[in-house]
Formats: structure tokens, sequence, C-alpha cells
């Protein structure tokens, strides 16, 4: 085509109103087009939404959709939606009138609405087609009232008839319903075209105008007037305006109530459901009613009296619901944030919510009612009351549960509390749901209280379970003994006048900590970093005492039987001249000689008895000449009955860790000691598992975690295997009163830093080889052992593999006396040597094996490198320790870890080496500390020595992986207490 002609045609998307032969009047979608110089359109071509419909591509998505839904009315889809004749051409011809009037024509008048609602927000050119003429001029085109129009009905009631009329007003004026040009486009929604304007008629349908297209009015039957105003009239009434005459309106205030209905919703979710009533009509808040009437007929004068919804009063039984934490999606259905919990529970903390908020959603103008449910439950708030005396150590509760008219002692609720049951039957048959915070709050009340006459029986260790059960303001003592986790907040005593040490703010506060336990006749544990001072702050509580003693133990009673009994009652000391006056301290046997030159250091005043040895005296006649017995943990177990003639004032243990295995004779003797007050010291109360630290509480605070079988069920377990994050903090609060840690980062700011460094040894090719070979015979060995007997009883021929490797990635001939060949870490910890010796500085070296530490003296006396050496099978410890603090000479000391890991003070060395990584790193932090602490005055290095490609490195990172319990319980744990056998073998791969 010419270019120029293109160019003078218009065309233009539009919506034809048209006839079709068999639906009447439809809106079909066209491409007009108009020549220059003339004034029409012609109708080129119908649209269709196919792909492939080259105009189709030349529309807008709003254009486009309109075609969509016109199509979707067109014959061909019509007849597949709605026919079963053969073809298109029959289905047209058979349709029946009632088929098309209540299927085909709201099918199709539904897309005219919608194209029309399109049209109007697009501005799409609407015409009207003239039947039989393809061409539009602009008198053609039609407008859509942006307005919705408004139905207004008039009944005209007099004594001689009664009429019915409407008519429709947009903007105030009427729209004509009467003449030629009036047609019905759509019954719901109701759209009209009046001449050249199509309305929208608002809550109407197009059936109820369809009679005032050709009539003005309609009379109404006499005898059928009433029915017709209670019925048609009352509905027209209700929802749109209506004038006339022979009625009269009046309103009037509805009776009003809200139900809340607890139940299950049609798809089973719990749910509180509010519904509204107004005299006898029910509504929900998003029904869009605002209104309701009633017709009433008095002696022949109709009433219509209006009521209306109470907005305002709704909406403020919605926001009751929502303080209450009931929340809606559609304002019927109200639920709990925790819905979606397994179904009993979401029905529990449903019914627990509106029971707590009874009270308030009353208030607010609800009636709270249970609907269906599979049993009946009560909706009455649950409370309990709480009362307590103090009775010498002990709190004396008194409690009981009220739950609307019941009141019910507390104690019948123990079982419910400590299985977790949140039903309770109530005696009028209705089941109670109890507050889930109570199984937290009061698990602790029933688990450590013994149940008297009317009430429970608390000890005063237990404050902190009493504390979460009752507020703070209500219990004294509780506000008082929280101190003890708050020590800033405690009355810091001043250091006693014999104490031959100056000490620190954190010692003083720790001294003041251990006072105040005294005081409330509680014991506790100072777990301080090694190198804080744990000995000089019990020496100076031990001192403190001393010099007031007069003052503070008169009248003091002391216990007639040992920590283990389970009476508590107190035997006065009739006879007495003075209370106990001499205090027990229970060390290791290598640290017997360092605790006692400490006592003569700091407490010279102190009389001190070393009770250890072949020499000691058989009898306790004389321990009460003493202030100070000191012993060993071997001596006093084997002298048991001989310590048990005595009450002591203290038993302080020192390094209490030993007494960790409570099936040992050990701790057994331990418990069955006399004493005041007890004390235990370590730096690592957890070495193995949470079972260590039950013993060394149980020895200072009896019965304060319950009993073994207790703990080891709800705590260690729990803890332990599954990582259980509620058991960790309920633990933790419980003994946090009663454990006092520092660590060196936390209170001394003037200590060096300390650098460690892991030095990682390659072998030498002779040990590779020689370490290969074994490893594959030992894991082959184990796996064989394990396939035989199991894991249980494999564990011995398993640590003796692990321990074999271990030997050979030290140095071969450790398990080869006639090894020849060398090792990587024997050469790299000699060089090590030689180098920092000759930069002046001095080292304690640490191996968990002593034929290791056995391979260096003859390196080091052919290199005239002074040592000296400390195991278990050394005789004279105090002489050897001190030779290698008074003789600079003696640059290197050789230490066992089992001898030497704790207990000793040598801040002469400023560098530590680790030889090989032991299963627990507790013990390589008590080996750091023999240096790091307290008046060190230099940095310390540390080295630890990891031979590559070996059982070490995965020791190592067993350490890390393992030692999570180490920042939730005071100290780490032993990687190895919960090794599993795909653990074991994977340290073999």
């Amino acid at each position: 085509m010419h270019p120029t002609l293109v160019a003078a045609r218009e065309r233009l998307f539009a919506l034809i109103l048209t006839q079709h032969r068999r639906w009447g009047t439809i809106l079909m979608p066209y491409m007009l087009e108009k020549m220059a110089g003339r004034e029409y359109y012609i109708t080129e071509e119908a649209l269709s939404p196919f792909p492939n419909s080259f105009t189709l591509s030349e529309l807008d998505n709003e254009q486009k959709e309109a075609v969509r839904l016109v199509n979707e009315y067109s014959d061909r889809n019509l007849f597949k939606l709605f026919s079963k004749h053969r073809n298109v051409r029959e289905f047209l011809e058979n349709i029946g009138e009632k088929e098309f009037s209540e299927l085909i024509k709201p099918f199709i008048e539904s897309r005219i609405a919608q194209c029309l609602r399109i049209t109007l927000n697009e501005e799409i050119p609407l015409f009207l087609q003239k039947p039989g003429v393809n061409t539009l001029h602009h008198e053609d085109r039609l407008e859509i009232n942006p307005l919705t129009a408004d139905p207004v009905f008039r009944f005209d009631r007099t004594p001689d008839e009664t009429a019915y009329s409407l008519i429709v007003e947009s903007a105030g004026k009427q729209v004509n319903l009467r003449g030629q040009q009036i047609e019905i486009l759509s019954n719901r929604p109701c759209i009209i075209r009046s001449g050249h304007t199509i309305h929208f008629i608002a809550e109407i349908e197009g059936i109820k105008i369809k009679p005032f297209l050709t009539m003005e009015r309609i009379i109404i039957p006499e005898k059928t007037v009433e029915k017709y105003f209670s019925t048609f009239v009352l509905q027209v009434v209700n929802n749109h305006r209506v004038t006339g005459r022979g009625f009269s309106f009046k309103h009037s205030e509805a009776e009003k109530k809200a139900f809340l209905t607890v139940e299950r919703t049609i798809t089973g979710v719990p749910a509180a459901i509010l519904k509204f009533r107004y005299d006898n009509r029910d509504v929900y808040y998003p029904d869009d009613i605002t209104h309701f009437t009633a017709f009433s007929n008095k002696e022949g004068h109709f009433i219509f009296l209006r009521k209306e919804r109470d907005a305002a009063w709704e909406k403020s039984c919605l926001d009751a619901l929502d303080e209450a934490g009931l929340t809606s999606d559609d304002g019927i259905n109200f639920t709990t944030p925790w819905t979606r919990e397994p179904e009993g529970e979401a029905m529990y903390n449903l019914i627990e919510t509106v029971s707590y908020n009874r009270k308030r959603l009353e208030d607010a103008g609800m009636i709270i009612r249970t609907g269906y449910l599979d049993r009946p439950f009560s909706l009455h708030k649950v409370e309990v009351r709480i009362s307590h005396t103090v009775i010498n150590d002990w709190f004396d509760l008194k409690a009981e549960v009220i739950i609307g008219p019941f009141t019910i002692p507390f104690t019948r609720f123990r079982r419910n509390i400590l299985e977790g049951i949140r039903e309770y039957p109530l005696p009028d048959g209705t089941v109670a749901i109890l507050p889930e915070e109570w199984f937290a709050r009061y698990r602790g009340l029933f688990e450590m209280g013994t149940a008297s006459d009317d009430g429970l029986l608390l000890h005063k260790q237990h404050f902190s379970i009493l504390s979460e059960a009752v507020s703070s303001e209500e219990c004294d003592l509780c506000t008082g003994l929280a101190k003890l986790v708050m020590p800033e907040k405690l009355e810091i005593l001043p250091a006693p006048e014999g104490l031959k040490a100056e000490l620190r703010p954190y010692q003083k506060e720790g001294m003041s900590w251990l006072h105040f336990l005294q005081s409330n006749n509680l014991g506790g544990c100072l777990a301080d970093d090694m190198g804080l001072g744990k000995t000089l702050q019990a020496l100076a509580l031990l001192m403190y005492n001393r010099e007031r003693m007069k003052t503070l133990m008169a009248g003091r009673n002391c216990s007639e039987q040992g920590a283990d009994g389970s009476d508590r009652m107190q035997l006065t000391l009739f006879g007495r001249e003075t209370p106990p006056a001499t205090s027990l301290i229970i060390v290791p046997a290598s640290l017997c000689h360092n605790w006692h030159n400490e006592i003569k250091r700091f407490c010279p005043s102190m009389k001190t008895l070393i009770h250890y040895g072949a020499s000691r005296h058989r009898s306790a006649s004389h321990f009460n000449s003493y202030d100070i017995v000191l012993s060993s943990y071997h001596t006093v177990r084997q002298d048991i009955d001989l310590f048990t003639r005595v009450c002591f004032f203290y038993v302080v243990l020192d390094e209490s860790q030993h007494i960790k295995n409570p099936s040992s004779h050990l701790y057994r003797s331990v418990m069955r000691l006399r004493a005041e007050h007890r004390l235990v010291l370590t730096g690592t109360p957890v070495e193995n598992s949470l079972t260590d630290l039950w013993t060394q509480l149980n020895f200072v605070n009896p019965g304060l975690l319950g009993s073994l079988a207790f703990f080891r069920r709800e705590f260690a377990r729990p803890i332990e295997k599954n990582n259980e994050e509620e058991k960790e903090n309920r633990l933790r609060k419980i003994i946090r009163p009663f454990i006092m840690r520092r660590t060196k980062e936390m209170v001394v700011s003037e200590l060096p830093p300390v650098t460690e460094q892991v030095i990682q040894c390659d072998m030498s090719d002779e040990q590779a080889a020689i370490y290969e070979k074994e490893k594959s015979a030992v894991r082959n060995a184990i796996l064989e052992n394990i396939e035989s007997v199991g894991i249980e009883k494999s564990a011995i021929i398993v640590l003796q593999g692990l321990m074999r490797l271990r030997q050979l990635a030290n140095h071969p001939v450790m398990t080869d006396e006639n090894y020849r060949g060398g090792s990587g870490k024997f050469d790299a910890v000699t060089h090590n040597i030689e180098n920092v010796v000759a930069e002046g500085h001095r080292i304690l070296i640490f191996s968990s094996f002593v034929k290791h530490l056995e391979l260096f003296p003859g390196w080091l006396d052919k290199n005239g490198i002074g040592y000296t050496m400390l195991t278990g099978s050394t005789r004279e410890r105090g002489k050897v320790i001190g030779s290698f603090r008074n003789n600079e000479n003696i640059r290197v000391f050789l230490i066992s870890l089992k001898a030497g890991g704790v207990g000793l003070n040598l801040t002469e060395a400023d560098y530590v080496f680790i030889l090989d990584p032991w299963w627990n790193p507790a013990s390589e932090i008590q080996a750091l500390s023999r240096a790091h602490r307290i008046g060190q005055e230099k940095r310390v290095f540390v080295y630890r020595y990891i031979s590559g490609n070996t059982i070490e490195e995965k020791i190592h990172r067993l350490q890390e992986k393992k030692s999570r319990l180490a920042g939730t319980f005071i100290d780490v744990n032993n990687p190895l207490s919960d090794l599993g056998v795909n653990e074991m073998l994977e340290i073999l791969n």
C-alpha cells in the first residue's frame, strides 16, 4: 500500500454494543478504521484473543483482557460449556428458555459487566451499533456514568389503594427508565442503558427495575398489602432508600449481647468464635449490615422499627480480644499465636488464654461459653496463692489453687506438674487446663520440696526455686540471698589483721561471698581460674573467722550426722565451752607441702597439723588444739573413722574434683565428715560429666540437686545427650548462687597476656611408616572386637589401641625400645628448647606420658642445659619444686600432667610446652596456669605440639568439638565421655 494512504488511515480499538441473533445485546471488540476526510468509522474486524491475530499485538494489556472476556461468551465457547448437542448450530437452535435465563444469560452478563468496568477505567471508546449497519458515527458513541446510581423505592398506601413505584437517581438527577432507548444490560450487577448513557445501579437486581421500563407504578392487591409490607417492603427498607405515605419509621435501641464461644471450627481448628446478637438477630463483625428493621401492624398503622448496630461497642470487643492475645483474620474466629501447635496443645493454649483473660472479656460485655468440644472444659481462671514462713533453714509453704468456685490444695497438683499433665478434673465434671508457665515455674517446688500436712517444706538453699514461684517482694530472705549471684551488692569485709598478704579487690569479694554463704549456713564452690588465688581466699576466710570466733560462733550447733544424712536436725553442744574452732583442709597428696608452705606464708599465726604420712597420729584427741588440720584425700579415706569423731568448723576440699565419682569410697568417706560449714575449691568442677558437679555440690549443700538418680534423669542425660536448653537453664539457676567463678580476663587486668601456638610436626619417614602400619592394625583389631563382643565390651581394646597410636605419634621408641630412627616431634621440641633457653627463658614441659619426658634428660645433659623432673613417683616433691624455683641454672622443668597439673605456683617460667594433647583439655589449661597466674610479670608463651596426619590432630579437633559444656557449666568436660563408635573410628581414619 502506498505510504501516504497508510498515514491517511486512522485505526481505533473499541467495544461495540450490538445485537446477537440468539443472546440479545452483547459487547463485541472491534478494530475500527476511519479514512481521512470521512466522519465515520468502519467496523473493520472483530477481534479474537488468539496469539496469531496480527491486530492483537497492537493492544495494551487491559484491551487484551476485554477481548479475552468477550471471547468467553463466543458461540463456540458457550457450546463447549453448556451444550450436549453435536455442533454449534444445533446448540443455538435448540437452547431452552430456562437454560438460557438461568445459566447462559448470567454467564454472559457477568463478562459484559467486567468489560464495562475496564471500559470505564481505561477510557476505551464504546459505541452503539444499529442493526445491519457497519458504520459508526459520533452520535453512536456511548458514555458510562462514573457515579453509581441509586434506586429510590416509593410505596403509597391510601384508603383506596396501595401502589409501588421506583425511580433511579444519579447525582441528584432522575434517570429516565421509560422509552425505546432503555434496556437492561445485566441483571446482577444491575446495569442499564438509558439513551446514550450506561448506568451501574447499586444493590438491586435488574429484574426489580424491569416492570418500571413500561409502567409508572404497580398496584398491590388489598388482601396482600400487610404481607407485602412485612416481607418485600421490609426487605427493601433494610437495604434501600424508601419514601411514601401510609406507614411510619421509628428508631429504638436493640438489646445487644456478645457471645465468645470456644469450640472447633469447621476445619477442626480450636477457636474462640465471636458473635453479636441484637434482639433475636445474630450477626458477625464483618457482616455489612448496618441496621435491623422490624415490621409491626398496630391497629392498621404500619410501623417500621429501625435499630442500628453499635459499631463502637463491637470494636471494643475486638480490642479486648486483641489485648488478651487473641487474633483473627476474619473478625469471627479468634485464635492464639500457637494455633499451629499439636492439636491438643493448641486447644489448651486457647482455653488458658480465654480463662486467664475472662474478667477482662466479661467486662467488655462478652458472654464466655464453650461450644462443640470432645469434653467439658472449664473456662474459669486458674490461680495459685502461695504464702510462706521461714523456720530455721526452711521455707514452710502454704499454697492453694482457686478455679471458679473450687479451692484445692496445691499439693494435689504434684503429679500434673512433674509429668506435664495440663488437664485437671474438677468436682463438677469439667476439666481445668493448667497454665503452661506453671510447669517451669513450680516444677522445682515439687522436685526439691518435701510435702507437709498442708503444704511444702523447702530448704533455703533452694531460694532460687522459691523466687521463681513468688515475687521478690513476697520473700525478703530470697531477696537477701540473691546477693549470692550479685556479689557487687555484698558488704565487702576487711582483710583479717593477721593475714600476711594484700588481698586484691576480687579476692576480698570472694572472701566476703564465702562468708555470706557461711552466715546463711550454706556451702559454696570457689571455682576461679587457676592462678587467681583460691588458696589465699580460703585461708583469708578461716583467718577472718578465727579473729572473730567468740562473736561469730557463739551458740552455734554442730550436725550430729554427716552431710550424707537426711536428718538436718542440729545437735546442741552441751558441755562445750567453745564452739568448734578447728578446720579440716583436704588436698591431693602432692599438694600437702605446698599448702603447708602457703599457710606458714600467709597465716603464720594459725596453728597447723599435717595429718599425713606413715608417722601421723592415730588419735583425734589433739585435733582441737590446732586451727587447721591438713590432710590428703587418701589419708582421710583411710582414717575416716578417726575424722568422724570430730566436729570441724570448716571442711575445705581443694581440687575437689577428686570426689567426682559418687560411687567411690572417697566420696562416701568425705560425706561422713561432720562440720558446721563446707567449702570446695576447684578450677575444674566438671571434668568428665555433670555428675562431677553433683558430687561436689552435694557435699557442700546436701540435697541441692536432689538424689543422684534424679539428677541424672532430670539434668545430666538431657543436657549431655540432647543439649536441652530448658534443662540447662534450670540447672544453671539452681547452682549459680553457690559457685563463684572469675576468669583471669575478668579480674586481673594487670596479668600479662598469654600467647598460644599449635606447632604441627611432620613425622620422620621411619616414624610415619611405622605409624600407618600400626594404625591399620589397630583399626582392624578394634572393628573385629566390636563385631565379636560389641562396643560396650570393647572399651579396653579401643583405649589401648588409641594409646599406642598416641605414643607412636610422639616417638616410636616409646613402644619399641630397639627403635633407632628419629621423631619429628622430638626434633621440633629440642630445637625450640635450645632457642628459648639461649634467649634466657625458663620452660615448663608437660606430657601425659612419663616415658615421653624420659627421652629428654639425655639430650639436656648432652647440651649442658640444667633441668629437673616431677612425676608421680617423685619422693621429695617439695625439694624438686624448690630447686626449680630457687636455682636459676635449672632452665627446664619436666612435669607429668597428672603429677604437676594442679596446685603448683611456678611463675619463674614464662614458656610452657605441652608435648601431647590430652583427652581432657582442662588438664592442659591447668598446666598452663602453673605459669600464667598471680605473680607472673612476664608474657607467657604456650606451645602445643601436634604430629601431623595422626590421631593427635583428631584429638585436638575433638577437644574443640566436645567442650560446649565448658561455657555453660563452669568448666570443660572430657571429650571422650560420650564418644560414639563412629567417632572412635573417625579418629583412626
